[in-house]
């Protein structure tokens, strides 16, 4: 009966000892001396799996003088089990190979400069792109990225170690383009560093920005001397009766558009450029505080307002901009609540940061529509939006001034339950 739980070269090394062992007692009953016999046995055997030992050790560092493995017994079974497992290993290396050939024949015929840097950003490897736009040479692997790209935004960059946000370079090694640079972190501190030509679309960007600047600019001082004209005619007696409506009807769309276009012009600076001058320490809870008169003005008496702000708190900041972000995401509270709806309005210190929320248990914002909510002109209901004086914009400035402060806008919202807008500012 077969014992299934030995292997064939285990069964052939049993059987090769049970029969060289009889045949030692043998030969030791013949001399009549079996202890002799069993002493000389033990030693050849010895002797023999040290030599078994020797010649898998030679074979295994690939010595081709030694014929291995042997055909049968235990060492055959377990050179067996080793050349099966070098060979699975060399597969799957091969395999692994191939993967890091394609790879790199891809990365190769990418437009994009792609360059791998190690742990003290030392050049590893870099693809044709690189080679052509940054001048990089097999010369200069094994040497730092910042030797050869000696522009100070870029070796700023990388010392932050922030890539939340790409770079933009205006030029790069005196190529007049605009390129964008992506890091990203890979294998403990390596990092694949990623230059894009985005000169293109940039330009387009910018052109877009400056039309819609131009433009917003332009159409003031016309739309100015339209509502004054209207003003003037809504105070004339003589147009008391059937002009009464439809002057008011225009005085109020000239107002709208007048605060569109505002809203327009300082989207439009907050895109192009920083803010400008030095940020200040600025008392928010003070400049809430005095936020609180406006925004029961801005209800008309329609909401119940609850202020719930810690005094004495501080941040660094652009006191203008910020005042914008507290009344823009008020006023969306008072647009999209229904009239006797309440209003909460926090300010708080948590962690060291300064926690802003506003909260409204209005119509509520379905999940589909958050992700886009700080877009411009981008509606959840066009009709409301426009019912209420809504322009589409005040998320989309409320995002790039936070953004300007080093932080971002947070929402949290379920539909026809209400919303929280809130925001983190670190403390001052």
């Amino acid at each position: 009966m077969k014992i299934k739980f030995l292997s064939a070269g285990v069964l052939r090394e049993l059987t090769w000892l049970v029969t060289t062992l009889w045949l030692a007692l043998f030969l030791g009953w013949l001399v009549g001396d079996i202890w002799l016999a069993l002493i000389f046995y033990f030693c050849f055997y010895v002797a023999r799996q040290i030599l078994s030992m020797r010649k898998f050790e030679l074979w295994l560092k690939g010595d081709g003088s030694v014929h291995y493995p042997p055909t049968s017994g235990l060492w055959a079974e377990v050179g067996h089990l080793v050349s099966r497992k070098q060979r699975s290993l060399e597969k799957h290396a091969d395999i692994q190979l191939y993967k890091s050939e394609q790879f790199k024949a891809a990365a190769m015929a990418l437009d994009d400069a792609i360059i791998s840097v190690g742990e003290k950003r030392q050049v590893e490897w870099f693809n044709q792109s690189a080679e052509q736009k940054l001048k990089l040479s097999h010369a200069d692997i094994g040497m730092k990225l910042e030797y050869h790209l000696r522009i100070s935004e870029f070796i700023q960059y990388l010392h932050d170690e922030n890539y939340e946000q790409p770079l933009i370079l205006k030029s790069l090694q005196g190529i007049p383009r605009t390129f964008s640079v992506e890091v990203s972190n890979y294998y403990k501190q390596h990092k694949l560093i990623i230059f894009k030509d985005i000169h293109e679309l940039y330009n387009s960007a910018q052109i877009r920005k400056d039309f819609i600047a131009n433009a917003s600019h332009e159409l003031r001082t016309p739309l100015t001397v339209i509502r004054g004209y209207v003003e003037t005619m809504i105070d004339m007696e003589a147009n008391e009766g059937r002009w009464q409506m439809p002057l008011e009807q225009m005085h109020q769309q000239s107002l709208r558009m007048q605060s569109l276009l505002n809203e327009l012009l300082s989207l439009s600076a907050l895109e192009s450029e920083a803010l400008v001058g030095k940020p200040e320490k600025i008392n928010v809870s003070e400049l809430l505080a005095s936020l609180t008169l406006s925004s029961e003005q801005l209800s008309s008496g329609q909401h119940q307002f609850n202020f719930d702000i810690e005094e004495s708190l501080f941040v660094e900041g652009f006191k203008t901009p910020l005042v914008s972000v507290f009344t823009n995401l008020i006023s969306n509270a008072v647009r999209y609540s229904p009239n006797g709806g309440n209003i909460a309005i926090r300010l708080y210190l948590k962690k060291g940061m300064v926690n802003f929320e506003v909260q409204d248990w209005g119509m509520g914002i379905a999940q589909e529509h958050l992700a886009r909510l700080t877009e411009r002109f981008y509606r959840i209901d066009d009709a409301r939006s426009r019912d209420t004086g809504g322009t589409g914009l005040g998320l989309a400035i409320v995002k790039h001034i936070l953004e300007r402060h080093g932080t971002s806008l947070n929402v949290s919202s379920q539909y026809g339950v209400g919303s929280v807008f809130s925001c983190q500012l670190t403390a001052a």
